[in-house]
């Protein structure tokens, strides 16, 4: 009987995923500050109402950036997890060497 059940890792293929994800939390990183000042919202007028919009757009901005930087920090985390745990495995095959 063949057991398909075995988890089977490729350290090499593992270290690539997690540069493509550093370079993803790095990209958003990038975009983030480079969009910024184009997302950020002047009053259009002194009155309650275009303030109020203003105001509550900027808010949104602020949260979406803060979630976002968030984001990176967690790809970065998950990077850093899978190329621990590449190493782990690649040190426990070399225990096994025939």
């Amino acid at each position: 009987m063949v057991d398909n059940e075995i988890l089977r890792m490729r350290p090499t293929e593992v270290a690539e995923a997690s540069a493509q994800l550093d370079a993803l939390a790095g990209r958003v990183e990038q975009l983030l500050h480079t969009e910024a000042p184009n997302l950020s919202v002047q009053t259009g007028a002194r009155d309650e109402v275009s303030q109020r919009v203003a105001n509550t757009l900027n808010g949104v901005h602020d949260a979406f950036g803060a979630s976002l930087e968030r984001g990176a920090t967690e790809m970065r985390e998950t990077a850093a997890t899978l190329r621990s745990q590449a190493d782990d495995v690649t040190k426990l095959d070399e225990g096994f060497a025939v």
